[in-house]
């Protein structure tokens, strides 16, 4: 797959700092509203790719949301109906995709074996196409894939980037496929790679990363639904971008707060997912005043002070041994 000297350009131009056309898509990013249900998905997707199939349960699992948003033109009973052709034979054509996505992260297959692998499951696979399929790769494996949708091919080419257009859900599948295919998917999955190469964002492990294709195409999701059809200036305010920062560096140290809590008993795992849920909520809503008062009624409560026990007491970070770091962090001048 390569990227077009025009999109080349948009991605320095729109990743290039100090500059009035500069995109902060980690901004957007961390503004996405991201839902329970997508975290659930997530895991069914690790699930899945670990064993390489997916049962009709799980399938629907993850796709069941897609289904109702996917299709514009659909009777109520559509789940029914995806039950009643499909049965048992979803895995075997799970199975067929997934071991084709295996090959393929590996270097033992080539873009045009997995795009062909990615056409067939839609061909094959009832109510599914490309915007369904991507979904699908994406909850599979969300470091690699991005979702092909509406608002990000919207918003990219509002940005200046040549991109193709998705066919409308209601027309014939074979017509559908012949116009957008699963090659058409991997090139427009490589441009939201590209993109994520040139952006930092926190990582759950400590430091920063690149974002990765799936993150992209939430950032692009959310610029396209904030900007909506007004000439909107992607460039964001050093106020907004200090809010920003601030909230991702807390964000980074609750992180390694909870990945101490996930090796303790049922009630302090339980805590610890309770904290991260909370701020990341408060992190999708870009409110770090509530965030830093939610932390700090935490730390100095008597639960707070229960976990921070435990914790200290086997040398991870604690809820009030980072009280001050995020102090710091929070009253920071801009």
């Amino acid at each position: 797959m390569t990227i077009s000297v025009v999109n080349r350009g948009v991605i320095e131009r729109i990743s290039r700092r100090g500059t009035d056309q500069y995109l902060d898509l980690p901004s957007f990013f961390i503004s996405f509203n991201y839902p329970v249900s997508l975290e659930i998905s997530e895991w069914v997707g690790a699930k899945i790719y670990q064993k390489s199939f997916a049962d009709p349960l799980e399938f629907l699992c993850i796709m069941a949301n897609k289904f109702y948003t996917s299709i514009s033109s659909r009777s109520d009973n559509i789940l029914e109906s995806f039950i009643l052709e499909e049965r048992k034979s979803i895995e075997e054509k799970t199975r067929n995709l997934i071991l084709a996505v295996k090959r393929w992260e590996v270097g033992k297959s080539s873009d045009d074996e997995l795009a062909e692998a990615i056409t067939e499951f839609c061909r094959k696979t009832y109510a599914v196409r490309l915007p369904m399929a991507s979904f699908f790769l994406r909850m599979l494996l969300p470091e690699k894939f991005g979702t092909v949708d509406f608002r990000c091919i919207n918003a990219l080419r509002s940005l200046g980037f040549e991109i193709k257009d998705l066919p409308p859900e209601t027309m014939d599948k074979d017509e559908y496929l012949e116009r957008y295919n699963g090659f058409d998917y991997l090139q427009y999955n490589e441009l939201l790679t590209e993109i994520g190469r040139h952006y930092q964002i926190s990582s759950k492990l400590g430091g920063t990363r690149h974002m990765f294709p799936s993150e992209v195409d939430m950032a692009l999701y959310q610029y396209d639904k904030m900007a909506g059809k007004l000439p909107v200036s992607t460039s964001i305010t050093e106020e907004t971008s200090s809010k920003t920062n601030k909230i991702q560096r807390i964000m980074e140290t609750v992180e390694k707060i909870v990945e101490g809590t996930r090796t303790g008993p049922a009630w302090v795992k339980k805590a610890g997912e309770s904290l991260l849920r909370s701020m990341k909520n408060y992190a999708a809503n870009n409110d770090l005043d509530s965030m830093f008062k939610y932390y700090a009624r935490l730390a100095e409560g008597k639960k707070g002070k229960r976990i921070a026990r435990w914790l200290e007491e086997r040398k991870f970070p604690s809820i009030e041994s980072e009280y001050e770091k995020i102090k710091s962090i929070y009253y920071e001048k801009s």
